[in-house]
This record gives C-alpha cells, sequence and structure tokens, in this order.
C-alpha cells in the first residue's frame, strides 16, 4: 500500500474552541491539514496548511526533547495516526499524520474556497454533533486536555 506523510493542526483558542475546516473531497468537518512539501518539517507544513486552508497563523505548542548546538531540533508532533485514504487522483492509499496541537496566533478566519468548503470555530464540547471522521471527538478533546497544561 503506498503511503504518503501528511502534517496537520488541532489549533485551539482561549475559548476552547477548535478551528475545523469542511473537507471538500469527503464531506466531513477535520482539523486543518495536508501532505508535507519537499524540503519542508511536518511542523511547518502544518502551520502552513492551517493558514493556506483558514487564514490563521497558528503556533505549535511543545519544545524539542532534545537539543544541541551540532542539530537541528523540531518540536515534536503529539501524535502521529495512519488512516486509510481514497482519492480519484492516487486511489486507496494510506496518510501516515503528524498531529500538532497549536494555538491561534493572528490573522482572521478565511475560508480558503479552492481548498475547504467552510472553516469555523467550533466548542470542542459540541464536536459530536458534527459530522466528522470517528476518532476525531476524542483526539481533540485529548488534545485540548494537553494544552490546557503545555501552553
Amino acid at each position: 500500500m503506498i503511503r504518503h506523510n501528511t502534517a496537520s493542526a488541532v489549533v485551539l483558542d482561549d475559548e476552547d474552541r477548535v478551528l475545523l475546516v469542511h473537507h471538500n473531497k469527503i464531506g466531513l468537518w477535520l482539523y486543518p491539514g495536508g501532505h508535507i512539501d519537499p524540503n519542508e518539517d511536518p511542523a511547518q507544513a502544518a502551520v502552513r496548511e492551517v493558514a493556506e486552508e483558514t487564514g490563521v497563523q497558528a503556533t505549535v505548542l511543545g519544545d524539542p526533547a532534545f537539543t544541541h548546538p551540532a542539530v537541528a531540533s523540531h518540536a515534536a508532533p503529539w501524535t502521529v495516526i495512519e488512516m486509510d485514504v481514497t482519492d480519484s487522483k492516487i486511489g486507496a492509499h494510506r496518510h501516515i499524520d503528524f498531529v500538532y496541537v497549536c494555538r491561534a496566533s493572528g490573522g482572521d478566519l478565511t475560508a480558503q474556497l479552492e481548498e475547504v468548503a467552510s472553516a469555523r470555530w467550533v466548542p470542542v464540547a459540541d464536536l459530536a454533533g458534527l459530522p466528522t471522521p470517528a476518532e476525531l471527538p476524542e483526539l481533540v478533546a485529548a488534545a485540548s486536555r494537553w494544552a490546557k497544561t503545555h501552553r
């Protein structure tokens, strides 16, 4: 099975809301994300995808687990998940998704309609009432709890 590396961001605000986009291809609400471009690290890709899809600027929470002057260190993803994906260009394949927890740090919420059908802030407690992938409400709730101790 073909595997692609992707990066996503659970972007939270100070009102316990999460930034979601309505994905054009699958018709569900998701957190922003997409494929990692060449010469881009996963955290950069996650932040770029947030800005491209929503107009919101985001800052990754968490510090690198190790630093040394001889090497570049990057913030670790909050989690890495893998899922089956099917699309008209590639067909069936899998995404290995580096998921980062972020705080909104600026920008104006404006859905980029060439990327997504809509974008909005949703209270974390209201996610179960939206059409989302099965794991999304629990994943976002766990990310929100983690973010409260990692500012």
